[in-house]
């Protein structure tokens, strides 16, 4: 047997012997730990099912408790409302209830505490199959889905406290409803020991368990068995946890075995094969054959190399002659390739070079992310098939204008790359002693950048000057007309003090705080602008009854109009309380009501409603019958210092709807304007309702 058959049966031996105790193990491990998961799963399925049992008993028990209530009977026929109000009215909230239905026997609904739940519709669940279904058996629990929302139902016909047969007759049916909300899952978390989740079908991506966690799924059914959902409960299991970390350790251990097994062998044959092998390696050092002549007798592979080894130093020898005479003419050749070299490192471009045919024959590239095509398939390839067609076209014209000239041709040109970016490159191509072209490539796509990001920054210097000069006109002229009417009133007073009147004086300090106000409101929205500006706006939310704050807000603004112009104010929310930020609420209302005060007549009145919204928002909209905006101007009324084209000869600066609009978004809300010229126009508002 060989030295290399030996090697590998020794290492194929124990390399299987090793497979096999490791399958076995393997094998052993899984057997255990699907017992040890089994005895997990048996267990947390038997808390679920109590914990599921004594849910459906509660509901069952409260049903059983109203349905066979004598005074339930009768309320079936009589319909007494006074009665309902008094025992009945309770319930929902003693209980925890969403709903509660009664139904006589003609499977009419002659009691409705509650609505039905949202998304609901009443003919879809109160069918003549779910009555069916009530009288086949007496009672049932059951669940249903409405809008995604899952409902727990008991039901049950209503029958007297003495009958309890099973064919008795039935006097009504009573339904009563819980919603499956996080209080009811924190319930069956609490009973169970386990995380649930509510996943409605048909589900997909769910996640699986981690191996330390058990899951249980549990089918929620309506009356007629349908599935609508799982109710999905996860436990994590410590000690399970623990069992396969120490396993995995164990696995660790095994494999550290086989690898100390490994070596232990490979140790073996090493030192089986340490003798030759350094005899070999000392003759190939010294380039000595005598230390080689007893291995070369062995009729075995280090007999042969050492045969082969022999053979080798008698060829060099032989070679060693031939090397003196070509080291010299490498010595040349390597001199003359380092110049040349030398001369195309110094080159920062891309060069390659086309001969007649239009082959390109060679290519040096810098950078190869930094050049346009893929250097490895260019070499033997004609320019057209690789260039781009906007690229190809021009090349040629390039050749022939070199050919016509002899002076060198550049162009310019542009290759797209990620992220909408493009690169600019300049090629020039000159004609070489040798008949054929040299083309040069060069990335100016720095330049270019550099070219157009100046071009921006003076467009962009350009367009702040323009706003500046806007603004200081737009500034100074409305702060010129309050200074205008607080110096002519103030000229009045000095020249008729003595003569008018305390009465005939009031209506010109009216004028001037009037004025005043004027400036304080236009300081106060370039404050806010300013602050916005430097990141100072920041949100301070406080609870307030939003009711008392718009009324006090609605008469501090129309006490400044002259006569006070009537808003009407209806709130329609369910809680008057709501946490928000009262400055910034105060200036998109004032701005808000202010407009609306400003532009209509005074004859009209202004609304103002206040609604509950989904999410938890509440929606305030302000409607009034003013001279309304064009359409045109709709799009850009949000912008700084914009005025629509009717409400120029109208005082104002253009910033309140943008400090609104800034107000707005800094609560997570939106702003919308409905608005007809010469009609009137709706601001619809929506801000969250609590603002943590």
């Amino acid at each position: 047997m060989t030295i290399r058959k030996k090697i590998i049966l020794s290492l194929a031996s124990t390399a299987i012997c090793i497979l096999a105790s490791y399958i076995i193990f393997l094998v052993i491990k899984s057997k255990r730990d699907q017992l040890l998961r089994q005895s997990y799963q048996n267990e947390q399925e038997a808390s679920i099912r109590t914990a599921m049992l004594l849910n459906e008993k509660t509901m069952l028990n409260l049903l059983k408790d109203y349905s066979n209530w004598d005074n339930m009977v009768d309320f079936t026929h009589t319909r007494d409302s006074a009665w309902s109000r008094s025992n009945l009215s309770t319930v929902p909230a003693t209980h925890q209830l969403s709903g509660m239905w009664i139904f006589n026997r003609s499977k009419q609904l002659i009691y409705s505490l509650t609505e039905m739940p949202p998304g609901a519709s009443f003919n879809s669940l109160f069918t003549d199959s779910l009555f069916n279904f009530i009288d086949r058996q007496k009672s049932g629990y059951f669940f249903h889905r409405f809008a995604d929302r899952f409902f727990e139902f008991s039901a049950s016909s209503i029958r007297p406290t003495a009958d309890t047969g099973v064919s008795s007759p039935t006097f009504g049916y009573l339904v009563l409803c819980r919603t499956m909300d996080n209080t009811a899952l924190h319930n069956l978390e609490d009973l169970s020991g386990s995380i649930v989740s509510l996943i409605p079908l048909p589900s997909s991506g769910r996640k699986a368990p981690d191996e330390g966690q058990i899951m249980t799924n549990i089918i929620l059914r309506t009356w007629n068995g349908a599935p609508i959902g799982l109710l999905e409960f996860l436990r994590n299991q410590p000690l399970l946890r623990s069992y396969l970390a120490i396993t995995n350790i164990t696995n660790l251990f095994y494999l550290f075995f086989a690898l100390i097994l490994l070596i232990g062998v490979s140790l073996a044959l090493y030192r089986w094969l340490n003798y030759p092998m350094n005899k070999i390696t000392q003759s190939l050092a010294l380039e000595d054959s005598e230390l080689i002549e007893p291995i070369a007798c062995q009729k075995n592979e280090f007999g042969q190399i050492a045969l082969m080894i022999n053979k080798f130093f008698e060829q060099k020898k032989e070679l060693a002659c031939i090397i003196n005479e070509k080291d010299e003419a490498l010595a040349l050749l390597a001199d003359a390739e380092s110049k040349n070299q030398a001369i195309l490192s110094a080159i920062p471009d891309h060069l390659f070079r086309i001969n007649l045919f239009g082959i390109i024959s060679d290519c040096q590239v810098k950078n190869a992310g930094d050049f346009p095509f893929d250097p490895g398939q260019m070499i033997g390839r004609s320019f057209e098939e690789i260039l781009p067609a906007g690229l190809s076209s021009l090349l040629p014209q390039a050749i022939e204008e070199v050919n016509k000239s002899t002076q060198p041709q550049s162009f310019t040109y542009t290759v797209p790359c990620q992220k909408n970016h493009v690169k600019h490159f300049e090629t020039t191509i000159s004609l070489t002693n040798m008949g054929d072209y040299l083309v040069v490539v060069r990335n100016i796509t720095t330049r270019k950048e550099a070219e157009m990001a100046l071009h921006r920054l003076l467009e962009k210097e350009g367009e702040l000057n323009r706003l500046k000069t806007h603004f200081l006109t737009t500034v100074s002229h409305e702060f010129r007309t309050p200074l205008s009417a607080i110096l002519s009133n103030i000229q009045i007073l000095e020249l008729y003090d003595e003569k008018w009147s305390a009465d005939k004086k009031a209506p010109a300090f009216t004028r001037i705080q009037q004025a005043v106000k004027q400036m304080s409101s236009l300081l106060n929205d370039l404050s806010v602008v300013a602050r916005d500006e430097e990141g100072k706006f920041q949100l301070n939310p406080v609870q307030f009854d939003l009711s008392v704050y718009l009324d006090e807000l609605v008469k501090e603004i129309t006490g400044t109009f002259s006569p006070a112009p009537e808003v009407t104010i209806l709130m329609n929310l369910s809680d008057h309380k709501v946490t928000l930020d009262k400055d910034m609420l105060r200036y998109i209302l004032s701005n808000l009501i202010s407009n609306a005060l400003k532009f209509t007549t005074s004859s009209a009145s202004i609304g103002i409603t206040v609604n509950d919204a989904p999410d938890h928002n509440i929606m305030l909209r302000i409607t009034d019958t003013g001279i309304g905006i064009p359409k045109q101007d709709i799009a850009a009324i949000f912008e700084p210092f914009h005025r629509g084209q009717n409400v120029l000869h109208f005082p104002g600066t253009g910033l309140g709807l943008s400090i609104v609009k800034r107000c707005v978004d800094l609560h997570k809300g939106s702003v919308e304007i409905e608005s007809k010229l010469g009609e009137g126009t709706v601001v619809t508002v929506i801000l969250p309702r609590n603002l943590n």
